[in-house]
C-alpha cells in the first residue's frame, strides 16, 4: 500500500508543478519585467513549494534571496519582497531542483515518516508530513491556475491541463 501512495501522491503532486512550470514558461519575456504581478506570484509559489518540502521543518530561506518587509510593492503578493527581479531561467531552474527534491522525499519516505508532524519553526502550523505533502500541492495548483489565467488574460492562451507527472 505505501508504493501505492507515493506513486499516486508523485503523479498527482509532480503533475502540479508541471503545470507551474509549464504556465511559467509560456509566460511572453516582454511581459515578465512590464506587468510584474506574473513574476511575484512564481516566485512567492517557487520559495513555498521548497520551503513546505524542508522536513523536519526549517527556517524560511531560498537561493533567490528576499527581505521580509512590510514594504510591499504594489504588484507584490505578501511580505516576502525579492531582493531583485528574477529572471524566468532563474525561477524555471529553481521549480527543476524542488521537483526533484519533492520526488525524492515522495519516495524515500516510510509510513511513519509520513505519520510524522511537521512543526513550522516560525508560525503556528503543525501537521503530519502527508497532509503537508496535499497543503503544498494543493499551494502550488492555486498558484499555477492564477498564473493561467493572467496567461489567459494577456495574451489569449495557456498551457493544456496535466493529467500526471511521469
Amino acid at each position: 500500500m505505501i508504493q501505492t501512495i507515493r506513486e499516486s501522491l508523485w503523479r498527482q503532486f509532480g503533475g502540479s508543478i508541471d503545470m507551474l512550470t509549464n504556465a511559467i514558461a509560456a509566460y511572453p519575456e516582454t511581459l515578465w519585467n512590464e506587468q510584474k504581478k506574473f513574476f511575484y506570484i512564481s516566485y512567492h509559489v517557487a520559495v513555498f513549494l521548497d520551503y513546505y518540502l524542508t522536513i523536519p521543518a526549517g527556517p524560511l530561506t531560498s537561493p533567490l534571496s528576499f527581505t521580509l518587509s512590510d514594504d510591499i510593492p504594489e504588484e507584490g503578493i505578501d511580505d516576502l519582497v525579492p531582493d531583485r527581479l528574477y529572471s524566468k531561467e532563474e525561477i524555471l531552474a529553481y521549480l527543476q531542483i524542488s521537483r526533484k527534491k519533492c520526488h525524492d522525499l515522495i519516495f524515500q519516505m516510510t509510513e511513519d515518516d509520513f505519520a510524522q508532524l511537521w512543526v513550522e519553526t516560525e508560525s503556528n502550523k503543525v501537521m503530519p508530513v502527508l497532509e503537508l505533502f496535499l497543503y503544498n500541492m494543493r499551494h502550488v495548483q492555486h498558484h499555477a491556475a492564477q498564473l493561467n489565467m493572467i496567461l489567459r488574460k494577456n495574451t489569449g492562451n495557456a498551457p493544456r491541463w496535466v493529467r500526471a507527472a511521469r
